[in-house]
């Protein structure tokens, strides 16, 4: 009978017999990892092309005042590293450049729902005045307040006159001359009030030739009234030899227009007025 065993193998010659199924083992199992991180790829949340949430876009900064639809040019996150740092306030589509500093840039947050910025724009109306030009005066001058009859009236300060002219007065100011027959000199809103003045004083001068003279008379209201007052005028030595000349006057209260008009038998002129007031 013969006897059957088992030869003897020793624990290299097993190792080297089975290494074949070692390395095709290893290699089912590289490619089931390999299909794992694809799958995992795939399907992860966060991932652009499976059903997981959408990747975060790319960040960019509006330029306030960029053109609308400009290129957009794609910057680094600002120096604090914060990604979602972005600057509102731009035109549509607009960008920072890549020289742009990150100073700039105003910082806002990218999450919650955008803000509408409401510029309020104040426009300035200018109301523009427009001159009316104004016909040279020939009889008419400025208009002036409430005079006071007791007070000192300047000739020169006449409302409106015929036949006369304005010259400088030797003893300041200005005074009123070139005063022939027939001239006269209006003044407005003359307040005497309650009280008659007793007379009138003007401040004349004359310097008319051949012995002639003439009236300074005050009337009311008209260059046509009667006369409520005047005085007689001759050669006072020269056309600035100023003299002060009373005259009579009758019963005036309340506020007048008052002309001084002058009369003469002269040809030529024969009076100028400094100022003239009334007295109590």
């Amino acid at each position: 009978m013969t006897s059957r065993h088992r030869a003897w193998r020793s624990p290299a010659s097993l190792a080297f017999a089975a290494s074949p199924w070692i390395v095709i083992l290893g290699c089912v199992l590289a490619l089931a990892a390999l299909l794992a991180v694809t799958l995992w790829n795939r399907f992860a949340p966060g991932s652009t092309t499976g059903g997981g949430v959408p990747a975060i876009p790319q960040l960019t900064y509006d330029v306030p005042g960029a053109a609308s639809g400009s290129a957009p040019t794609p910057v680094a996150f600002p120096a604090s590293g914060d990604p979602s740092a972005v600057v509102s306030g731009g035109a549509a589509g607009a960008q920072v450049p890549a020289s742009a500093s990150a100073q700039a840039l105003t910082p806002a947050r990218d999450a919650g729902p955008a803000i509408a910025v409401t510029s309020t724009t104040t426009t300035a109306t200018t109301t523009t005045a427009t001159a009316t030009p104004t016909a040279a005066r020939t009889t008419t001058s400025a208009a002036t307040s409430t005079r006071d009859a007791f007070a000192t009236i300047q000739a020169e300060s006449y409302d409106a006159r015929s036949g006369i002219t304005v010259e400088t007065c030797d003893e300041g100011g200005k005074d009123i001359t070139s005063i022939a027959s027939g001239d006269w000199a209006r003044f407005d809103d003359v307040a005497f009030g309650s009280t008659s003045p007793t007379d009138f004083v003007a401040r004349v001068s004359s310097g008319v030739a051949g012995g002639a003279s003439g009236l300074v008379q005050v009337r009311l209201d008209s260059p046509t009234a009667t006369p409520i007052g005047d005085f007689a005028i001759d050669n006072t030595g020269g056309w600035q030899s100023w003299r002060s000349v009373p005259g009579n006057v009758g019963t005036i209260t309340g506020t007048h227009t008052v002309y001084l008009t002058f009369s003469t038998t002269a040809t030529t002129d024969f009076v100028s007025v400094n100022w003239f007031s009334f007295r109590h």
